[in-house]
């Protein structure tokens, strides 16, 4: 497809499905959320992680589904906004941008900041915000690049981030300890030096957590528009991304503790996962894997600034902003065809945003429980009004956005009984969320009647090849 000559440039479809579940699986980064997300989760439930992992895995797996509906209805690469600008309107679609707005760059400069945190493990004289910076540069490097490359880069790395996973979940396969049964039927968790059972309330908080660490299958929805067909083609993509994630993060932390000999030494560890994999599989093993984990942590920085860049990209595009930032997050290279502007806003954003620490940045982005609840009722409402379901349709309707809905409520009560992190962050973007809410319908509505992609406009955008 050519832009006719004088037009601005625009966003190319070169992507097949496999380079857009590259890049999403290369953004989600099972490696990260094995390493990562299974050790907070093994200190706060023990071996009650098997249990977390697996209900969270499904639960995941399930939420997928309702990403691929909408995505499928009205694919852009804003990710989940042109569908709920197109099935809840500008109302509750604007709110959605400006809460998700800061936690793009939050979530950007966190990745950074893990990045910087693990290489550390690996050389502990490094110093950590040089490192952090480092990765950025090196990451907004490759992100304003054709996204073409983008895909064939992150893919590279994926390699190396699955051979890490294949490793680990080889070492626990080779060296069985206990039954899957035993695990998920007796969890137990270090209190003070002593295991004890799991409480009940315990394994509900572990469970939502294993769920968001299964989660991603949405990161395909911000590539939709370089994508061939998507719109046919992109629903399957999102599903299939949610299940295989799911499958590939439960199973190796699942694994492990089939296979762990010393539970209490295990549970001690300040970093579970590898001590594991250096007790059971050697320290040469686990030093290749730790490296292989590191490249994974870049690699997702790499991806999560291509698909965010195109989401500030699609906002600026469709006039979100005051015009004149507008207009310059809409600036796409003339040649790669590339968000250029809104990669390096991203960039520095992400930057000044690793300043504040991971702790500030933890409390920002751990309360979004917006995702489902919206999603869940846009295809509620599209579903009735027939505008969802027809190049992608979430079986057993209406039992997955009703479980959306559900595990909004049980993600909201999880993060409100944190009182380091999740309930500041509930409180601080429930109120940016109504704050937004309020200024769009006493002010924005009435200054601007052509904000936002209409739905034709999104429909023409899914439909257009």
């Amino acid at each position: 497809m050519q832009d006719p000559e004088g037009a601005p440039p625009t966003l190319k479809r070169v992507l097949t499905p496999i380079g857009v579940l590259l890049l999403a699986f290369s953004a989600l980064s099972p490696a990260f959320s094995v390493y990562i997300g299974g050790d907070a989760v093994l200190h706060l439930a023990g071996t009650g992680a098997a249990v977390a992992f697996l209900l969270g895995g499904v639960a995941a797996a399930i939420l997928g589904l309702l990403y691929a509906e909408v995505g499928a209805a009205f694919p852009g690469a804003g990710g989940v906004y042109p569908s709920l600008a197109a099935l809840l309107g500008p109302l509750m679609a604007f709110p959605y941008i400006v809460l998700l707005a800061p936690i793009v760059f939050a979530q950007t400069a966190f990745a950074a900041l893990g990045m910087a945190d693990y290489i550390r493990v690996l050389a502990p004289g490094l110093p950590l915000m040089p490192l952090a910076f480092a990765g950025m540069v090196a990451a907004t490097s490759i992100a304003v690049l054709n996204i073409r490359f983008g895909a064939i880069v992150t893919g590279v790395f994926l390699a190396i981030e699955a051979t890490a996973l294949t490793i680990l979940t080889a070492v626990a396969v080779l060296h069985p300890a206990r039954s899957l049964g035993d695990v998920l039927s007796h969890p137990v968790m270090l209190d003070h030096g002593v295991l004890k059972a799991v409480p009940l309330f315990t394994l509900g908080l572990a469970t939502v957590s294993g769920m968001w660490a299964c989660g991603g299958a949405s990161w395909g929805m911000y590539f939709a528009e370089e994508m061939h067909d998507a719109q046919r083609k992109i629903g399957r993509m999102v599903a299939w991304t949610g299940a295989i994630a799911s499958i590939t993060i439960a199973g190796p932390v699942i694994l492990m503790l089939l296979s762990a000999r010393d539970v209490g030494g295990l549970l001690n560890a300040e970093a579970p996962i590898a001590a594991f994999l250096k007790q059971t599989g050697g320290p040469v093993i686990a030093a290749v894997v730790s490296a292989g984990v590191a490249a994974a942590i870049f690699n997702s920085l790499v991806a999560c600034m291509i698909a965010y860049s195109r989401y500030l990209y699609a906002t600026g595009r469709d006039g979100i902003w005051p015009k004149a930032v507008s207009r310059r997050l809409s600036t796409l290279h003339p040649t790669l065809h590339s968000p250029i502007t809104a990669t390096l806003v991203l960039a520095a954003g992400s930057t000044l945003m690793a300043l504040l620490g991971e702790k500030a940045l933890l409390i920002l982005i751990s309360g979004n429980v917006s995702d489902y609840l919206l999603v869940s009722v846009a295809i509620l409402i599209g579903r009735r009004q027939g505008r969802t379901g027809a190049f992608f349709r979430a079986p057993l309707h209406p039992l997955v956005p009703v479980f959306g809905l559900a595990v909004t409520a049980m993600a909201v009560a999880a993060d409100w009984l944190d009182p380091d992190a999740g309930r500041p962050s509930v409180i601080l973007l429930v109120s940016l969320f109504l704050a937004a809410l309020a200024y769009y319908h006493f002010r924005l509505r009435q200054v601007s009647k052509d904000w936002l992609i209409v739905a034709e406009g999104v429909e023409a955008l899914g439909a257009a090849d």
